[in-house]
């Protein structure tokens, strides 16, 4: 306990009661949760409880075997478990499950900043909406209730889609982004991207180039909050091979896609601090 004070996950009291009439006193600790602690706990709309879960002993085996993938000489988890990490999770339902809630939790705490941060970005002409790689529909349900006048469709794989029950105002549909799409003016990514290589991604972005209405747009929602940022690029390197990019390599994707311009808005400061990538299809001029 003493520990976990000092991680300040615990605040400890020190209760004074008086004994033998009153002639003496007794001290007890008293220890009660203190605010980080509320990540924490299972339910809670801020529970991060599944993000920890899904940093298994699988997953940490693949952490050992990360010179293999400084090296370039193959992915780490694939070495460790003798599967891809999408493989991985098609054949054990139950980690794809915990991967989704930690996916769930992750949108949880960030979608109100996107929401309410960058409303001029879901309200310069969009009525349809796909959310790519959406999981179980955090973010393309707020999306929703903020902006009831957006048509919106979540995409994701098969496994993930057919486990979801029906959601009001959302059409779901699966498949696979590499190959298409759903039409959309606004192509929404939220943590989707960085799981994939360079090459990869330029392949995912033209896809949505294919897939959008003329004036449309990929929205590509990060965060920049550096510590974060680093420690997300790390892990993506470890399981699927992935990264976590700069301005400038974000560009450079861009660029190779085909897009026209893009613009970059910043939410503001603290845990859930974001920004938003906004990649044009046509040339537009970016305010």
């Amino acid at each position: 306990m003493r520990y976990l004070v000092h991680m300040k996950l615990f605040n400890k009291e020190n209760i004074s009661t008086a004994v033998n009439g009153g002639t003496a006193q007794a001290t007890e600790e008293k220890y009660s949760l203190a605010p980080p602690a509320r990540y924490l706990i299972r339910g809670s709309e801020q529970s991060l409880v599944a993000s920890i879960l899904m940093n298994d002993e699988d997953v940490y085996a693949a952490w050992h075997l990360m010179k293999d993938s400084f090296t370039g000489n193959c992915n780490a988890f694939e070495k460790a478990i003798g599967s891809t990490y999408t493989g991985y999770l098609n054949a054990n339902p139950e980690k794809n499950q915990i991967l989704n809630e930690a996916m769930a939790c992750y949108s949880r705490v960030a979608t109100s900043g996107l929401v309410n941060e960058c409303k001029g970005v879901f309200s310069d002409g969009i009525s349809t909406l796909v959310d790519v790689g959406g999981g179980t529909g955090t973010v393309v349900k707020a999306i929703s209730k903020a902006f009831p006048n957006i048509k919106c469709t979540l995409f994701d794989l098969p496994r993930v889609i057919a486990n979801l029950p029906e959601i009001p105002n959302i059409t779901k549909i699966s498949g696979d982004m590499f190959k298409s799409i759903p039409n959309a003016d606004a192509i929404l990514f939220k943590n989707v991207l960085h799981d994939w290589s360079d090459d990869q991604c330029v392949q995912i972005l033209k896809r949505c180039k294919e897939a959008a209405s003329p004036g449309g747009k990929v929205i590509i929602n990060l965060h920049p909050y550096a510590k974060l940022r680093l420690a997300s690029d790390l892990e993506m390197m470890v399981t699927n091979g992935g990264k976590d990019r700069t301005e400038q390599e974000w560009k450079t994707l861009i660029d190779a896609a085909g897009f026209a311009s893009y613009k970059i808005t910043q939410m503001s400061a603290g845990f859930a601090s974001q920004s938003v990538i906004e990649a044009y299809i046509d040339d537009r001029r970016v305010l």
